[in-house]
């Protein structure tokens, strides 16, 4: 007997896949899940196509309708969560391309698309050399379809766009001379034609937008904000809400900092003591070292301390941030690994050097960031945040749970990980713990810029005194808040997604002891936080749950 419900949801990810295998197989576009048969079209790139996204749209309506009535049938609470799950993931789709249309304002989508698929098609595991040449050429010889369709798509970009979109262009460029030599002697003329034509159709992208006027970066639709907490990341949220638990996240870090600033010491400011740090045993390290040395050290101790049963599917990585991606990544982001292939591997982008026109002062302030924050940048990241995170859902068993990432709880898991150096004594000087909070200032100013700018509850000269105060130079604010434009709703993911996951551990851990909440928190997937909450209840009900610390 077929169960339709299953049915249903093997031919949801398999339509996307098919028609995004780009996009599907990155966990760059949080919007899509990461369908697993995207890895059949790794030849292939994505169609953006007008046409092709309105067939796609009236496609997802139809099944996001028959996940409905599904759902009105159905008794069973984790087949229920299923297809709220499901749900919500065609509802985040459908914002991104209906209400957003990111594919008519934002040509970073098109860059990525194209240069993320191109890297897949090199890197990805292949039944022989031959075959990763063939998928990559095809994938370069796509290029300029790709771009083509940006032009004709785009009517309207946002100034932090256009401005990121210029840079990705030259970033893309140098991307193509690298690689150049990597595969030239097994594909000849075909090789020279596409990167011809790839490098062209790259600088008609660019012609095209240095010749438009770019909108101002507020425009974003502050409905497009609502519908995304609301139906996509199905929390109860009202936006309000989410900048007033921002705001006291904020005067409480502030609190804390200025009490451990009396602590170490009443004469200096905590800016002047956060400033004036560098752990004097690291400080001479080379950036890429002490990171793989700190990862090294952050997964033998958690896995002795909290997350012993937990396992690692696959090696991780430490590396340059490519160089396409130079211009849209942070200093230091985590690309997780597609499949569970164990020739596939997690990666940790760094980007040890500012780009030169942002001058030697800015590449020095980011080096002493990184030195000094380096434990806890190295735990989100890595163990016991994103990279543990990521393993576990690829390792479930349950196909929905497996493909369908959330932002709100990918980036809240990884953030409250930070919390949990202090929590089990891996950090435990006053000094440490005056870099944590002073981090969770920063990621309440975040939340607060995110939500404030896009709803008019702030203004950018606000947005800027929250940075300045939480640290950072006027330069580096004004560089923050362009970067938060380009993906506006992600910044209070951070903020949110931690709250919720201490107020569930505020009515669990007590119940089931601490390692056994973060075992069903993290084995559940990553579900919008009231399923978890109905699900935690199910199991401490249903159960008796062990109780384990």
């Amino acid at each position: 007997m077929t169960d339709p419900q299953a049915d249903l949801a093997i031919h949801y990810f398999d339509y996307l896949a098919k028609c995004f295998p780009v996009m599907c197989a990155s966990d760059e576009f949080h919007f899509l899940p990461r369908a697993q048969a995207a890895s059949r079209y790794y030849d292939k790139v994505d169609n953006l196509n007008a046409d092709a996204i309105d067939e796609c749209l009236f496609t997802l309506k139809n099944t996001q309708r028959e996940f409905d009535l599904l759902a009105t049938q159905e008794n069973d609470l984790e087949k229920l969560t299923n297809l709220e799950l499901l749900k919500a993931n065609i509802a985040g789709i459908l914002i991104e391309l209906e209400i957003k249309e990111s594919w008519r304002h934002n040509p970073l989508l098109y860059l990525k698309i194209a240069f993320i698929g191109l890297d897949h098609a090199l890197e990805k595991p292949a039944s022989e050399p031959k075959e990763r040449t063939e998928r990559a050429l095809a994938r370069l010889q796509a290029i300029p379809r790709l771009l083509q369709q940006a032009i004709d798509n785009i009517d309207s970009v946002p100034k932090a766009y256009q401005q990121a979109s210029l840079e990705m262009i030259s970033d893309c460029k140098d991307y193509l001379n690298e690689i150049t030599n990597g595969f030239a002697d097994r594909s000849g003329r075909h090789l020279t034609e596409g990167l011809k034509k790839s490098c062209s159709s790259l600088d008609a992208l660019d012609k095209f937008l240095r010749s438009i006027s770019p909108i101002p970066n507020g425009q974003f639709i502050v409905s497009a904000l609502e519908a995304t907490l609301k139906e996509h990341f199905l929390s109860a949220r009202s936006l309000p809400e989410v900048f007033q638990i921002a705001e006291e996240e904020w005067q409480d870090s502030l609190e804390q900092l200025q009490r451990l600033q009396a602590n170490i010491d009443p004469g200096k400011s905590w800016r002047e003591l956060y400033h004036a740090y560098c752990p004097s045993d690291i400080e001479n390290l080379e950036t890429i070292s002490l990171y793989q040395y700190e990862i090294d050290r952050l997964g033998s101790f958690f896995r002795e301390h909290g997350f012993k049963d937990v396992g690692l599917n696959l090696s991780l990585e430490l590396c340059e941030t490519p160089a396409y991606l130079r211009s849209v990544r942070g200093p230091a982001s985590f690309s997780a690994a597609f499949s569970t292939d164990v020739r596939e591997k997690d990666f940790f982008y760094m980007t040890t050097r500012r780009p030169q026109h942002r001058g030697q002062e800015a590449g020095d302030l980011l080096r002493k960031r990184l030195h000094r924050e380096y434990k806890f940048l190295a735990a989100h990241e890595t163990f016991p945040g994103h990279h543990l995170l990521d393993s576990v859902r690829r390792s479930l068993e349950n196909p929905v749970r497996r493909q369908i990432e959330s932002p709100l709880f990918y980036e809240g898991w990884a953030y409250y990980a930070e919390s949990l150096l202090s929590e089990y004594g891996y950090v435990e000087t006053p000094i440490e713990f005056l870099v944590d909070c002073k981090r969770r200032l920063w990621r309440a100013a975040r939340c607060q810029i995110d939500v404030g700018l896009n709803t008019g509850m702030l203004t950018r000269e606000d947005a800027i005194r929250l940075l300045t105060t939480a640290g950072f130079t006027p330069e580096e604010a004004h560089h923050q808040i362009d970067h938060f434009g380009l993906n506006p709703g992600y910044q209070l993911c951070y903020t949110l997604g931690r709250y919720e996951i201490m107020q569930l551990k505020r009515t669990y851990e007590s119940r089931m002891g601490r390692d056994q909440f973060h075992r069903q928190l993290l084995e559940g997937g990553e579900l919008p936080f009231q399923l978890i909450e109905k699900r935690l209840q199910s199991l401490n009900d249903g159960n008796g749950t062990r109780r384990s610390n």
